[in-house]
């Protein structure tokens, strides 16, 4: 086969770069998708109860600009906000806009003032001797307007499918609020969960892309510090360039997007192709240095090493389609995405690397040359040595690592989750300042739903049932936790019967007067009577920097008073005929809080299956049950420790956190992968166990550590994201590949030291 691959090298070389022209165009297809049902599978019961609104509201995504005002409840301050809600309107993406003059605008319809009323009058919504005026000022508190009318907002719902443009105006507008207003002191801010999906997405992208480009760099002048050769600097930049395109171009074709998780994906590609070129380069040096001609470097090279690199992108998909096994969608494409790359990066290199290494001499700085081999060949005895120590004591020294990852197994067991998404965001970010704006202002940011079936006629029966609904969930108190708002149609229709003219009208009469006068807001509330199922909406409000267990305790409270009130016989007495839908609790308050939960429980099931898949096939590259157990352990350690010492540490598993168990076997298994090839390869030539295991570590140390330095530092740069997964995910990883390679030179050979008891073949 090496023979092969060099004989007809150009003609490889060659189908490499008509592949890549043909996937060159497709590759340019792929998007981002950004929105929050990509994160869950399409049969998710979190993602059928929030598409069950989308199909009954169609504009739900809530976003709230908030800004200054302290005369806002003056005619001035209410054409300011009529201004101010006009022009949010005008934003693609906009379905409906609620404000103070929006609200104004319906008590002056309902309520009109003297027909000869002045500019100097008071405006219909802040006249306080009339009772409807004061409801609908009342109902609105903390939506529309804070208690003390020194803020104003304008609750603006975006359509499901508003694009990313949508948030970047409404942040645009409100920034320049106090420029184009004396009265505004103040800039403006924009909070909702869509904006902090919005925000999470842009500053993940720009990490994604920072993590590739440092990583990149940082790995090719590793390959050219250490193999002095520009050669293999080429290489390492044709098998990264070429396997990203197929990637993404595989991508397309298969109908995948990008999500949350996988705009790291090039920066892995990377990892997975500079192990492999390293490898290679390394070989190919060590034969040219005994004298080899460059054919028989690169022959002996290939010979040697193409089955280890096979086996290592097949161990590397492998660990990485382990993360098929997760609820979470984006979990899944991406564990899809990279399985994808590791064959990618094993085809670039069968394509690419013949003719690469077979390029005239390109190498230079002979002295530095000559002081890179003392130096490499001074390191390899050095990991000889420590391996050696290991192996001699090494029932010790697995004893301590099964200790060891008992202990951490129980503290990543018990570490807590973090299912705030505004928690994903460091502490002085603008959005977390923004929020703490809001919630000591405004009540809570969190927004969340109820959909509560309803009769085709609403009548006073059903809406007295809802207002005891609303009753029993304001009083929800758990140790302090509650909802800072609860607003439905049955509130605004019993503020509006307090009018003479409509106090003795029907309901159904009534909310077709308020449809007139506030039809977003209606429509936003109640579909209309000839929908079905129909169905009345009631808007939640909580903190949204709730702890984990608090929101897990509130949310299940919430589910339990409705469940509670639906069942009864009074509630469906309020129907003509048996309801033909039930309640169902739902909104993005709700869907992060279960996204993360899910990511956390997933990361078990996903470890296992990686640990399996990972043990399937180092059993059949090794043929030796007792080889592929070896490598098991130290490859499991160093997810463990690191995860639990987040738990000890006081920090909590978040979305970068949760996918460390199983994508770091993917990324250290490349060492244990080319230690056990050298390993048997010594033990065929009749070494003996110790000597085999101890010299197969010095053989594999110099790559391996010269990759992991320059893998740490730059993971190591996601550590000032903005974005605290992301700054997690590349803390995590840095600390598990150091933690691996160590590993992989230690308890690896120890562990292959006892397991071992074949004789010499």
């Amino acid at each position: 086969m090496a023979s092969r691959l060099i004989q007809f090298r150009v003609v490889l070389s060659l189908l490499g770069l008509i592949v890549f022209a043909a996937a060159w165009p497709f590759s340019q297809q792929l998007k981002l998708d950004r929105s929050i049902t990509a994160m869950f599978s399409p049969t998710d019961s979190t993602l059928v109860d929030y598409q069950t609104l989308q199909n009954s509201f169609g504009g739900n995504a809530v976003a709230i600009m908030v800004y200054p005002d302290a005369d806002l409840m003056s005619n001035e301050g209410l054409r300011r906000s009529d201004a101010i809600a006009s022009e949010v309107r005008q934003i693609a993406g906009v379905d409906g806009i609620l404000s103070p003059s929006t609200l104004n605008a319906a008590v002056e319809k309902i309520r009109p003032g003297s027909f000869f009323r002045s500019e100097t009058d008071v405006p219909g919504l802040a006249r306080r001797d009339d009772i409807v005026a004061r409801g609908i000022e009342h109902l609105f508190a903390g939506y529309t307007h804070s208690d003390d009318h020194r803020l104003a907002a304008v609750v603006v719902m975006l359509s499901p499918q508003h694009p990313p443009e949508a948030i970047e105006s409404l942040q645009t507008i409100a920034s320049k609020l106090h420029d184009q207003y004396e009265a505004i002191t103040e800039p403006g801010v924009v909070v909702g969960e869509p904006v902090l999906i919005h925000d999470g997405f842009n500053l993940i992208e720009r990490d994604g892309r920072k993590l590739t480009t440092v990583t990149l760099i940082l790995l090719s002048i590793v390959v050219l510090v250490t193999l002095m050769d520009l050669r293999f600097v080429a290489l390492t930049g044709l098998v990264v360039v070429w396997s990203i395109v197929v990637t993404e171009a595989s991508l397309v074709l298969l109908g995948l997007n990008q999500s949350l998780v996988s705009t790291i994906m090039p920066a892995i590609i990377t990892v997975i192709a500079v192990a492999a070129v390293l490898h290679l380069g390394t070989k190919f040096q060590d034969a040219r240095a005994k004298g080899l001609s460059r054919y028989d470097a690169t022959w002996r090279s290939f010979s040697l090493l193409i089955v280890p690199i096979l086996w290592t992108c097949l161990t590397d998909a492998a660990g990485f389609a382990a993360l098929g096994s997760s609820r979470i969608l984006p979990v899944r494409q991406f564990g899809a995405m990279i399985a994808i790359a590791s064959i990618a990066v094993f085809v670039a290199i069968i394509l690419f690397a013949g003719v690469t290494m077979m390029l005239p001499e390109l190498s230079f700085g002979k002295s530095l040359h000559r002081m890179q081999r003392r130096t490499t060949r001074a390191i390899s005895r050095r990991c000889t040595l420590v391996a050696a120590a290991f192996v001699s004591r090494r029932k010790s020294a697995i004893a301590a690592a099964i200790v060891l990852l008992g202990v951490s197994v129980i503290g990543t067991w018990q570490a807590e989750p973090e299912t705030s998404f505004l928690n994903n965001f460091r502490s002085d970010s603008e959005i977390v300042l923004a929020y703490d704006q809001v919630e000591q202002q405004f009540g809570g940011a969190g927004v969340w739903d109820i959909l509560l079936p309803a009769p085709q006629s609403l009548t006073r029966d059903y809406l007295r049932q809802v207002l005891m609904i609303e009753r029993d969930l304001r009083g929800i108190d758990l140790d302090g936790t509650k909802l800072t708002k609860v607003l439905s149609m049955a509130d605004a229709e019993y503020v509006v019967g307090k009018t003479p003219i409509l106090k003795y009208a029907p309901p159904s009469l009534r909310m077709t007067g308020m449809r007139a006068t506030m039809p977003e807001f209606v429509d936003a509330l109640l579909n209309s009577a000839d929908t079905r199922p129909r169905r009345l909406r009631i808007m939640l409000r909580s903190e949204e920097q709730l702890p984990a267990e608090a929101k897990t305790r509130l949310i299940a409270e919430v589910q339990r008073i409705v469940d509670e009130h639906t069942q009864a016989d009074a509630w469906t007495s309020a129907f003509e005929t048996a309801p033909d839908s039930g309640p169902i609790v739902t909104g993005y308050y709700v869907m992060m809080s279960r996204l993360v939960s899910q990511l956390v429980g997933d990361q078990w099931r996903c470890l296992g299956f990686a640990g399996v898949l990972v043990w399937l096939l180092l059993w059949m590259a090794t043929r030796s049950i007792r080889l592929a157990t070896a490598a098991l352990l130290p490859n499991l350690l160093p997810a463990f420790v690191v995860l639990a010492t987040v738990g000890w540490i006081g920090g909590k598993i978040n979305m970068g956190a949760a996918m460390i168990a199983a994508v770091s076997i993917g990324l250290t298994i490349d060492g244990s992968v080319h230690l056990l090839a050298i390993y048997r390869r010594y033990r065929k030539h009749g070494h003996p166990i110790t000597v085999a295991v101890t010299h197969a570590a010095g053989s594999v140390g110099v790559p391996i550590l010269l990759a992991t330095c320059a893998l740490v530092f730059g993971f190591s740069i996601l550590s000032t994201s903005e974005f605290i997964p992301t700054a997690t995910f590349g803390t995590l990883v840095a600390a598990t590949l150091l933690l691996g390679t160590l590993v992989n030179l230690t308890l690896l050979p120890a562990c292959i030291a006892v397991v071992d008891r074949e004789k010499s073949r």
